[in-house]
């Protein structure tokens, strides 16, 4: 294995290798690359019910006859969660927000309304979903923030420097080589550490408009987030042993 590892260092030193031998870039592109719909601004259509062009209430239901509107599927994530579109916000009010959301439109309110209300709640539903989902998660906050501004992730490791893959090839062999529980445990403690500490470096990122920097963190980002799940993996085959 050392043999093996030196020699991957070796390439590494003097190309952009993927650690480990593997395209963890391309295992990880649906972290990386979730599927957003941008739509240019434009005014509210009128109400299929009452057919008025009144204001939304949580930008879903018509103010004036109260009926569930057809699902927006393009419409901001944090403009649908009442959050300000930036990327620090608090997990908790987030939490209570996407609740809140989940009871206006839950299914069972609708149970004996229009079956175009019936399916509008369930679409509705889903997005929020789909939207919490995002906005919880850091990686995904961030890769959210940056298409807003119309910008990409790199389709290649081109982001980082030789001094990092190198790092994330030796902590992949130490992975491979943990024996026993608390090992991994240890590891994925530093892991939790280091991509907190990321997180909080975007929020900064984003603040000065640094959208470079902001896409080299994210990138590392998916590099820890896929040895942590390495992680997980062996500590669950050491359960099943």
């Amino acid at each position: 294995m050392r043999a093996v590892i030196n020699g991957l260092r070796s390439v590494v030193r003097t190309t952009n290798y993927a650690p480990n031998g593997r395209n963890i870039l391309r295992q990880n592109e649906c972290i990386l690359r979730p599927q957003i719909r941008l739509f240019a601004a434009k005014s509210s259509p009128a109400c299929w019910n009452c057919q008025n062009k009144s204001e939304l209430r949580q930008n879903m239901i018509c103010s004036d006859c109260g009926h569930l509107q057809d699902v927006d599927a393009g419409i901001n994530y944090f403009e649908l969660l009442s959050f300000p579109t930036k990327f620090s916000l608090e997990p908790q009010k987030l939490t209570q927000s996407f609740r809140q959301l989940q009871t206006i439109v839950h299914p069972d309110k609708y149970s004996n309304k229009t079956s175009r209300e019936q399916t509008n709640s369930a679409d509705w539903s889903s997005l929020i979903n789909k939207a919490y989902k995002t906005l919880a998660t850091p990686i995904e906050r961030g890769q959210y923030l940056l298409q807003l501004e119309g910008e990409t992730m790199p389709q290649d490791n081109s982001a980082l420097n030789k001094e990092f893959l190198m790092a994330m090839m030796e902590r992949n062999e130490e992975v491979e080589e943990a024996e026993d529980a608390k090992s991994l445990e240890d590891l994925n403690a530093q892991l939790v550490k280091e991509l907190e500490e990321m997180a909080q470096r975007l929020s900064s990122l984003f603040e000065a408009k640094d959208l470079q920097g902001v896409k080299g963190t994210l990138v590392e980002m998916k590099y820890l987030l896929s040895i942590q799940s390495s992680i997980k993996q062996k500590q669950q085959r050491l359960l099943g042993s």
